[in-house]
């Protein structure tokens, strides 16, 4: 038996997410598939994070078991010769029997993309979001320190108290960066709530736009309510850019 561990490329915007649903394209039900053709076998594929509709991901990662003495550079090849175009392979590595790509990960980053100019670019539909309007840089810096620590996220998430997750996250860090009509959110934590990361970005605009002040941001996460919090950033700027294993730094 060999455990194999897959770091994956995608762009989410033809699928309903990463875990897989009945007659809906998913990330995982296409690697399944396509794994299940080559392999000859059912596959059990466990992937790092469950990135949502339209989400992508330059790091993704997902590992399996398997029987089959196959050269993980020919898994690879035949993978990558099967899968669509927007789903990729970017490494096939043999790992340890307990490896376990989910319950394993120390640390994960996620990079959340606005263009801000004031016209669209058709390079940039999808794969990132149109926000028109000057953003206060400084301003967005400052208010980004009352999102960085362990509190209860309630207020910047999907989270729905008849479900049992516990809603204690911790923030490690966040950078904003400026770069030509490029705003990047970069966020570091061990994890996420769902929706968590989009809200937060929302919120910040709304800082960056002058509609709430960066001392709102500690008000809104201390009422534990979602419905003080922002709208909801859309899922085309968030890629989940790298998930840690090893020696989790930022």
């Amino acid at each position: 038996m060999k455990n194999i561990k897959l770091t994956i490329e995608y762009l989410g915007t033809n699928y309903f997410g990463w875990q897989i649903l009945p007659e809906k394209p998913t990330i995982q039900g296409e690697i399944i598939k396509v794994l299940e053709k080559i392999l000859q076998h059912p596959v059990k594929l466990t992937g790092a994070s469950r990135t949502d509709a339209g989400v992508h991901a330059f790091g993704q990662v997902a590992n399996f078991r398997t029987e089959k003495e196959i050269p993980l550079y020919k898994l690879q090849s035949a993978l990558n010769g099967l899968l669509p175009p927007d789903i990729k392979i970017v490494s096939v590595k043999e790992v340890p029997l307990e490896f376990d790509s989910r319950r394993w990960a120390k640390g994960k980053r996620y990079r959340y993309r606005i263009f801000n100019r004031k016209v669209p670019s058709p390079f940039e539909y999808k794969r990132s979001w149109f926000v028109p309007y000057q953003l206060d840089i400084p301003l967005m810096k400052k208010a980004k320190e009352f999102l960085i620590g362990t509190f209860d996220f309630t207020s910047f998430s999907k989270y729905d108290r008849k479900v049992d997750i516990n809603p204690i996250r911790t923030v490690d860090n966040i950078e904003i960066v400026k770069k030509e009509s490029h705003i990047d959110f970069i966020f570091y934590g061990r994890s996420f709530l769902r929706h968590m990361v989009r809200i937060m970005v929302a919120t910040l605009v709304e800082v960056g736009k002058g509609k709430l002040r960066p001392e709102d941001i500690k008000e809104i996460r201390e009422k534990k309510n979602r419905k003080f919090a922002p709208f909801l950033a859309p899922p085309d700027g968030l890629y989940l850019e790298k998930v840690y294993y090893d020696n989790y730094s930022y």
